[in-house]
C-alpha cells in the first residue's frame, strides 16, 4: 500500500529496542455489535511504575486522554494467548519512543511484534489519515492490556468511534488483526 510505510519510516527507533515494528492491513472482518462501551472508571494500571506516572502527568495537562470521548473494546478468546508480559514489553518499548508523532495511513496499521504478543495500532477508516503520537498508541495499548490480556487472558480490541477512526489491541503471534469495518 503506497503511504503505508511512511509512518514506520518517520519513527526514529533506538538500536536497543526489542520490539519488531511493520506496517500491515487488518484482514479480519468484525461487527461492531459485539463491541462494549469502556467503562467510566479508569482501568486500573500499576501507580508505582515510571511510565503509569507518565502517563497520569500528561492526562492532568490534557496532552493525552486514556480514551477518545466514543472509544469501545471487546475482549476475545484466543487458544493459545499472548503471555501478559510479553504484551506489557510492548506497550513500556512504545512509551519508550519518547512521543514521537505518526501518520498513518487509511486502513493500515502499525505491528509491534514481540515474544508471543503482537500489538496493534491501525486507521480504521478508507480515505482518512490519521495523525497521532506514540505516547497516544501506547496509552491505547495499555487500556486493551488491561481489559483483556491481564483480565481473563484474552485478545482484545479499542476501538475509537470518533472520525478519524482507529482501533488498538493485542492478538497472539500471527493472528490475523481485526477490522471493525462497519465503525465507518
Amino acid at each position: 500500500m503506497e503511504g503505508q510505510d511512511s509512518a514506520i519510516g518517520a519513527l526514529q527507533v533506538p538500536s536497543g529496542i526489542a520490539i519488531k515494528i511493520d506496517t500491515v492491513s487488518p484482514t479480519l472482518e468484525l461487527n461492531r455489535a459485539n463491541l462494549k462501551k469502556i467503562p467510566s472508571r479508569s482501568v486500573d494500571t500499576d501507580s508505582k511504575s515510571v511510565l503509569s506516572r507518565r502517563r497520569a502527568l500528561r492526562q492532568l495537562r490534557g496532552l493525552e486522554d486514556q480514551y477518545s470521548v466514543n472509544a469501545f473494546y471487546e475482549c476475545r478468546d484466543s487458544n493459545p494467548a499472548p503471555s501478559d508480559a510479553d504484551c506489557s514489553r510492548i506497550i513500556d518499548e512504545v512509551y519508550a519512543l519518547g512521543g514521537q508523532s505518526l501518520i498513518i495511513a487509511p486502513n493500515a496499521c502499525l505491528l509491534f511484534q514481540y515474544g508471543t504478543c503482537w500489538g496493534f495500532f491501525c486507521a480504521l477508516c478508507q480515505g482518512q489519515q490519521l495523525t497521532t503520537d506514540t505516547d497516544f498508541v501506547a496509552a491505547q495499548l495499555s487500556s486493551a492490556e488491561a481489559l483483556c490480556v491481564a483480565n481473563g487472558g484474552q485478545v482484545g480490541t479499542i476501538v475509537g468511534d470518533d472520525a478519524p477512526q482507529w482501533q488498538a489491541g493485542f492478538v497472539y503471534r500471527g493472528q490475523s488483526l481485526p477490522d471493525y469495518y462497519d465503525v465507518c
